[in-house]
């Protein structure tokens, strides 16, 4: 007689025969109707039709048949629930174990998964139709590798040519420092975030105010026509208090009144990560931030993002066709400023141009979390056959009472199931903090950025068919090999199967591959960073504290601020604490560079011959001697080198070489030309070569050519104090003192040592040390505990074996060979096919390991020692119990 359930899986099987079997229930269950109405006394025509009046036709009873079987159904589920929460409260060790590693499989992929999903899946809030929007930039490499923001000439080309797009804006690549005062402001100065986006903005992203309105059509593109701002929903509820009555008050920025004209809607940031405090349009540039109107007109800059918006129906490849005819028209009329440049169109990303290699980072976290996943499942599985092994007697006897293999598999698939959602509740917790932990990982970024982590739907349904399918793949093995029992042999006599041992040894082999493989990772992570701390980069950022400026949100102008910086810098070097000190626009080793103008040498004319473009700096006296800068020839700026004095420049090695080839470069003069429709050129004479920093960086943007011009005669608002400090000591505070005292309406926009700064060029290393450095030694920790529990095992299955070699005079040593040299072996062949992986892994890594081979005999080397050190502890402790084993007793056991 077949168990209800088999007869429902029957079923399921075979949906013809559903009918049939229904039919046949119908019928039993009438004709017992109607028996117990001819016992009763009725004759059989009487009898039948008395039973059809009540159970009201052969629909009603099938229905009636089907919640019997729900009903039973539901009842069975819940059984196996009930007992197999009773079989996981009997082992609490297990049940904490096994949920311990599943949750730290599951919470670290749903903490990479999280990450990816807002920098990548999730769209921009308050963006209308993001799947339209597209980002706009330049490239310089053959095979359109970089992207990189363009200048507002071009853009205002971009746009009046474009045919393709249903509008095109344009914002900075990162937002500037503001000072803030009116509107009641009474705390002195207060440093601002502010994007200058052109008026058509928010037009084109189709936002929405939260209060008054956003830049229109309406809103003058003319420079300095149009002083007007809206705030971001974050700014204006955490400074103003969701006060509506700031819609038409002004605001001072940076010393010049600004009206309010409306709020953004909550959460709309644009498309990006950066996160301002407030928009004004791009022609109130030169007012807001005092970089000056050249900014506007240099079709040479590269500073501004710029995005678009597809026409219906019209396809990425057909604009992006159409921006590159644009870009090559564009460097055919401006070959000076345009040559080598092209445009490309992607689709919009919060990471404009640098979607792809985030996206290759994320994937390769995504395969560093999915081995420790990976790897706990198969420790579980490991686990689950020992204990259906161990069942095999219960499994046998429920067989043998009638029990069908359907329903064994079930309630086998049940508790793993249970594991796995204690695993997943786990895990979402976990995921919280890992996501905290991961965040505090990453350097100090020079602006604000607001990525939202929050464990939304998508997480939340991840993380759901992640169980599922962990669960069905780890359970699947156990439920199979315990449902195949052979009812007389295993009552018989307790034989196990090789079968379930060899799986078992597949999957410690599997866990040892993957562990190696984890390691292998962390380790070649761990020897790149270590290789480049050990590399000289040309420059020293050891004890170097940063305190970044904005002169022209105290006000200081061209005239003014040179003075001012001048005298700031010198009261720093004289602090106590302070070995020497200088200011400059950037430092080495971060994402920023200045490309202020392109260079070529006395003869050649700007206009038709090639420019030299490189990466500018400006800096006061005494820069290569604070980061310990060599000078490879000439001299350093001194204060001789002033306004209206001859222009100076220091130029960098590979400058050097590129424009007097085999010449000395000091005492030669190089043009360089600003153009716009004010075009500028000044002839700079050498007085310097500076060594070239070696510093590798996330982005690709720099050119590797530097020149360095002096403070006084290049003036830049935004500036950094870079002070040596003398045994390393921390003097921020003083340096913020020292400001406060010399102008308390000059905020700081911020401060950091030199270290964290240049941090931003190696996080994928650090971050890939961390992720795979932590897991790997939770997988290593559950490969040990893998290893022992199937050595454990195998020793209790060979006792008899044991003792008898014992009583025939096998020794303790001999014993405790054996079965290292069984333990081992599995070690062993997972090793070799973890370390092939892990060769193929670094090839892929080589983007990411700064020059070491992907094939690092010492990580290799070490790996290898490390799982063999864990196997071999594994291994001797059940070694040593076995050669402990008594020989009478090992005769006598079953």
């Amino acid at each position: 007689m077949l168990s209800p359930f088999s007869h429902l899986w029957r079923n399921l099987v075979h949906r013809d025969q559903i009918e049939r079997d229904l039919d046949e229930e119908v019928q039993a269950h009438v004709e017992l109707l109607v028996d117990e109405k001819i016992r009763a006394g009725m004759n059989p025509h009487a009898a039948r039709r008395a039973a059809a009046l009540e159970l009201g036709g052969v629909d009603a009873v099938k229905e009636q048949v089907r919640e019997i079987r729900s009903g039973a159904i539901a009842e069975q589920f819940l059984q196996d629930i009930r007992y197999a929460a009773r079989l996981l409260r009997r082992n609490p060790i297990f049940t904490l174990t096994a949920t311990l590693s599943l949750a730290i499989g599951i919470g670290a992929n749903t903490t990479i998964f999280t990450v990816a999903n807002a920098l990548l899946f999730r769209p921009p809030a308050g963006v209308v139709e993001p799947d339209r929007v597209v980002d706009i930039g330049v490239t310089r490499s053959p095979g359109g590798f970089n992207f990189n923001p363009s200048s507002y000439p071009n853009y205002l080309d971009i746009r009046e040519r474009t045919t393709t797009l249903d509008g095109v804006y344009a914002y900075p690549l990162f937002p500037a420092a503001m000072s803030l005062g009116g509107a009641g402001n009474t705390i002195g100065a207060e440093s601002v975030f502010g994007m200058a986006v052109t008026v058509n903005y928010f037009t084109v992203l189709g936002a929405s105010p939260a209060a008054g309105r956003l830049f229109d059509a309406g809103d003058s593109e003319q420079p300095g026509a149009s002083p007007i701002a809206v705030l971001s929903h974050a700014f204006w509820t955490r400074r103003f208090n969701k006060d509506l009555a700031i819609v038409g008050r002004t605001l001072t920025l940076n010393g010049h009144p600004f009206t309010v004209v409306g709020v953004a809607a909550e959460g709309f940031q644009g498309t990006g990560v950066r996160a301002g405090d407030l928009w004004v349009p791009t022609s109130m540039l030169a007012t807001a931030t005092s970089q000056g109107t050249g900014m506007l007109a240099n079709r040479a800059g590269a500073w501004l993002l710029i995005g678009g918006r597809l026409k219906p129906r019209v396809s990425i490849p057909k604009a992006t066709a159409e921006m590159d005819a644009i870009g090559r028209t564009l460097e055919r009329e401006y070959p000076a400023q345009n040559r080598g440049a092209r445009l490309l169109l992607l689709p919009s990303s919060p990471v404009p141009g640098n979607s792809v290699p985030v996206a290759a980072f994320l994937t390769l976290l995504m395969g560093i979390v999915s081995l420790v996943l990976v790897i706990a499942c198969a420790n579980l599985t490991g686990v689950l056959l020992a204990r259906a092994s161990a069942r095999r007697r219960e499994i046998a006897v429920r067989l043998a009472v009638g029990a069908g293999r359907a329903r064994l598999m079930r309630q086998l698939f049940t508790e793993t199931m249970m594991l796995f959602v204690l695993g997943g509740v786990g895990g979402l917790l976990l995921a919280r903090g890992m996501t905290s932990l991961l965040v505090s990982r990453l350097p100090t970024l020079p602006f604000p950025v607001d990525v939202s982590l929050a464990l939304d739907g998508r997480a939340i349904v991840f993380t759901t068919g992640l169980v599922l399918i962990a669960a069905l793949l780890s359970g699947l093995a156990p439920a199979l090999q315990a449902s195949k029992a052979d009812v007389v042999s295993t009552l018989k006599d307790d034989a196990q199967a090789p079968g379930r041992l060899r799986l078992r040894h597949a999957f410690v082999i599997a866990q040892v591959a993957f562990s190696i493989l984890l390691v292998v990772v962390a380790g070649l992570f761990a020897r790149a960073l270590q290789r480049m701390g050990s590399m000289d980069p040309g420059f020293d950022s050891h004890g170097v504290e940063l305190v970044a400026l904005n002169l022209s949100e105290a006000g200081y102008t061209d005239a003014t601020g040179p003075l001012f910086a001048r005298e700031l810098i010198d009261r720093v070097r004289g602090l106590p604490d302070v070995q020497s000190a200088t200011l400059a626009a950037v430092l080495p080793g971060g994402f920023e560079s200045l490309r202020l103008a392109g260079l070529t040498l006395p003869g050649v004319s700007s206009p038709n011959g090639p420019e030299l473009f490189a990466d500018w700096n400006i800096v006061e006296p005494g820069y290569f001697a604070t980061l310990r800068i060599p000078l490879a020839g000439g001299r350093d700026f001194s204060g001789a080198d002033r306004t209206g004095a001859q222009p100076v420049v220091i130029v960098g090695e590979g400058t050097a070489r590129r424009l007097w080839p085999g010449k000395e470069a000091v005492g030669q003069y190089v043009l360089a030309h600003r153009g716009g429709p004010d075009p500028l050129t000044r002839a700079l004479r050498v007085i310097g070569v500076a060594r070239d920093p070696s510093y590798g960086t996330l982005f690709d943007g720099t050119t590797g050519l530097y020149v360095y011009v002096p403070l006084p005669q290049q003036y830049w608002s935004s500036m950094m104090i870079v002070a040596r400090t003398k045994d390393g000591r921390r003097v921020i505070d003083e340096i913020r003192a020292l400001v406060a005292s010399m102008n308390s309406n000059l905020p700081i926009v911020r401060a950091q040592t030199a270290e964290d700064y240049t941090a931003l060029g190696l996080m994928p290393q650090r971050v890939g040390v961390s992720v795979a450095g932590s897991l790997g030694l939770v997988g290593v920790l559950l490969t040990a505990i893998g290893t022992y529990g199937v050595t454990v095992y195998a020793v209790t299955r060979r006792t008899r074996e044991i003792g008898i070699r014992i009583a025939l005079g096998a020794r303790r040593a001999d014993v405790i060979g054996m079965i290292l040299r069984q333990g081992l072996s599995l070690v062993l062949i997972g090793s070799i096919i973890g370390l092939t992986l892990a060769a193929a892994a670094g090839r892929l890594l080589a983007t990411f390991l700064l020059g070491m081979p992907p094939i690092d005999p010492v990580t290799f080397a070490g790996a290898a020692l490390l799982l063999a050190a864990v196997g071999l502890a594994a291994c001797y402790v059940p070694a040593r119990r076995a050669s402990d084993i008594d020989a009478m007793e090992a005769l006598r056991a079953d």
